[in-house]
């Protein structure tokens, strides 16, 4: 009997330990909103065009490499650019009449030359990832002929958007 008791302690004691257990879980989520950011690369900055020769006059200048722009994002993206006007302001005659259009953008290393207008025109894309992965730089052209001298300048805004 002893015997039997015993063995009868001992299943309840392991079916106690056994079913005495609990677990409890949930759900963790991650909530990823939309990001967008749109930097120059303060590495390159030539965006000032000297013009001096007679083939600079009939040549137009190319600066390469003139401005560089990088990306941190999580989805697709664009950039665009524009000029906040259509012509060049004058020092000292306020506006002029050289129009935006003489100053081209591309995408260095590309062949696709973007005459710089008043309405958005995409210059690059690229798709999720930060400034490491999504950097380029831009070529900048000038080309407006025989002008008065003086000096001249034009803002440029490249704005960043998803498709």
């Amino acid at each position: 009997m002893k015997k039997n008791t015993l063995v009868a302690v001992l299943f309840a004691l392991a079916h106690f330990s056994l079913y005495s257990q609990s677990t409890a879980s949930h759900t963790v989520r991650i909530i990823a909103h939309p990001i967008l950011e749109l930097k120059f690369d303060e590495s390159l900055n030539n965006t000032e065009f000297y013009f001096s020769t007679l083939s600079d006059y009939d040549n137009g200048i190319t600066n390469l490499q003139a401005a560089g722009l990088k990306v941190r994002s999580n989805r697709d993206w664009l950039v665009n650019v524009k000029a906040n006007s259509q012509t060049f302001n004058s020092e000292s005659l306020g506006e002029s009449e050289i129009k935006s259009s003489v100053l081209k953008v591309r995408k260095t290393g590309s062949n696709t030359e973007i005459p710089v207008d008043i309405f958005d025109q995409v210059i690059a894309t690229g798709s999720n990832g930060g400034f490491d992965k999504n950097r380029f730089s831009l070529d900048y052209i000038a080309n407006p002929g025989y002008i008065l001298p003086d000096n001249y300048s034009i803002e440029l805004t490249y704005t960043l958007t998803s498709p």
